[in-house]
C-alpha cells in the first residue's frame, strides 16, 4: 500500500503546476474581461456626453443670433460637424498640465495662456474672478439655488440638460430674461469651457453670476484656463471622459500649427472661422499625415480699435471694430 501512496503524492505533486497555469490564466482571463468593461463604459459614456452636447448646441444656436449683443453667442458659432473621437484624444493627450502647452512633434510645444483662450473664444480676459463654494453656506446663494432648481421642480443638485433646454425653448421667443440668460450661460460654460463626468451639468460658477449683470465683466478667460489645467488632470488620474474645453483645445492647434505652408485665416475671435469646411478639410491632412507635425506659428495680434469707451457696449450698432494682424515667423 505504501508504494502506491507515493505514487498517487507524485501525481498530486505533478497536478500542481497545471493547476497554477489554470489559476493563472482564469485571473489573466478576468483581467481582460474587466479592462474590456472600463472601455466600453468610457466609450458609452463619452457618446452619452457627445449626444447631450449636440442637443444643447443645437437649440442654443437657434436663439443666439437673437441676443448677439452678449459675448456668449460667439461660443455657438463653431459647428464641428462629426466628432473626431481619435484626434480628440490625441489632442487632449498632448497637452501637459505642468507645462501647460500642447507638446507635438520634434520637441515643438504650443504654449497656452489666458491670451489663447481670449483669441479662441473672445471671453472677457479681466476682471472679478470666478468662484464656486463647495458648500451652500451664504443665505443669498442659497436662496439664489432654492429659486433656480424651483424652476425645475428639484430641491438639491442640478438639473439635466433636458430640462435646460426645455426652458430655453419655452423662453426663446419672450425679451430677454435674468432666467434666459442663466439658462443660456450653463449651456455655454458646460459646452465649451467646463462639463461634469455624469449627465447634470456644472453649476456652481452661478455663485458668480446670481447678478446678470456682472456676468460681462467676469474673467472668464482665467476660469477657461484653470478649467482645462484641472480636467486635464482629472482625465490623466482615470475619469470617464475629458470634461474640460475641448473646442478651445482643438481650434488652437489648427490656428498655431501650420501644415503643408498652408496659410489658414485669422479673424477674432478665431472660433467663427474653424466652421465646419474649414476644419473638415484640415482634418483631412491630419488623417494622412500624423498628429502633431508641422511648424508651429505665434499667436496672432489684436489690434483693437475702440469707438467708445464702453469695452463691451450694450449696443449692437457701437461694437468694436477689431483688425486682425498675422504675425507668423518661420
Amino acid at each position: 500500500m505504501e508504494p502506491q501512496a507515493t505514487k498517487e503524492g507524485d501525481n498530486e505533486v505533478k497536478n500542481q503546476p497545471t493547476t497554477c497555469k489554470k489559476e493563472l490564466k482564469k485571473e489573466v482571463a478576468q483581467k481582460k474581461k474587466r479592462k474590456e468593461k472600463r472601455r466600453l463604459k468610457r466609450v458609452i459614456l463619452m457618446r452619452l456626453w457627445r449626444l447631450m452636447m449636440r442637443n444643447i448646441l443645437k437649440y442654443a444656436r437657434n436663439t443666439c443670433k437673437r441676443n448677439q449683443r452678449y459675448w456668449l453667442w460667439r461660443l455657438f458659432g463653431v459647428r464641428f460637424g462629426c466628432s473626431q473621437s481619435i484626434f480628440s484624444d490625441q489632442v487632449v493627450r498632448s497637452f501637459d498640465p505642468d507645462r501647460v502647452s500642447l507638446v507635438l512633434d520634434k520637441n515643438q510645444e504650443i504654449d497656452i495662456t489666458q491670451l489663447d483662450i481670449h483669441l479662441v473664444y473672445g471671453l472677457p480676459m479681466a476682471g472679478e474672478l470666478i468662484e464656486e463654494p463647495y458648500q451652500e453656506i451664504d443665505e443669498t446663494w442659497k436662496e439664489f439655488l432654492r429659486r433656480w432648481r424651483g424652476l425645475f421642480g428639484m430641491t438639491s443638485g442640478s438639473p439635466l440638460n433636458s430640462n435646460v433646454i426645455a426652458e430655453i425653448e419655452r423662453l426663446k421667443y419672450e425679451p430677454v430674461s435674468k432666467d434666459f440668460l442663466l439658462h443660456f450661460i450653463i449651456c455655454a460654460v458646460n459646452c465649451c469651457i467646463r462639463s461634469t463626468a455624469n449627465p447634470s451639468l456644472n453649476y456652481k460658477f452661478l455663485y458668480s453670476c446670481m447678478d446678470t449683470t456682472k456676468i460681462k465683466h467676469l474673467n472668464w478667460c482665467e476660469y477657461a484656463y484653470r478649467s482645462l489645467i484641472s480636467s486635464t488632470i482629472e482625465w490623466q488620474d482615470g475619469s470617464a471622459f475629458f470634461t474640460g474645453p475641448l473646442p478651445f483645445l482643438m481650434i488652437c492647434y489648427f490656428d498655431r500649427l501650420q501644415r503643408s505652408k498652408i496659410e489658414n485665416p485669422r479673424q477674432f475671435p478665431l472660433i467663427s472661422i474653424w466652421k465646419k469646411e474649414l476644419i473638415k478639410e484640415r482634418m483631412k491632412i491630419e488623417n494622412k499625415r500624423g498628429f502633431g507635425k508641422g511648424l508651429v506659428i505665434d499667436r496672432m495680434q489684436k489690434i483693437q480699435v475702440q469707438q467708445n469707451e464702453q469695452q463691451f457696449p450694450e449696443d449692437s450698432s457701437k461694437s468694436t471694430k477689431e483688425i486682425m494682424v498675422s504675425s507668423n515667423f518661420k
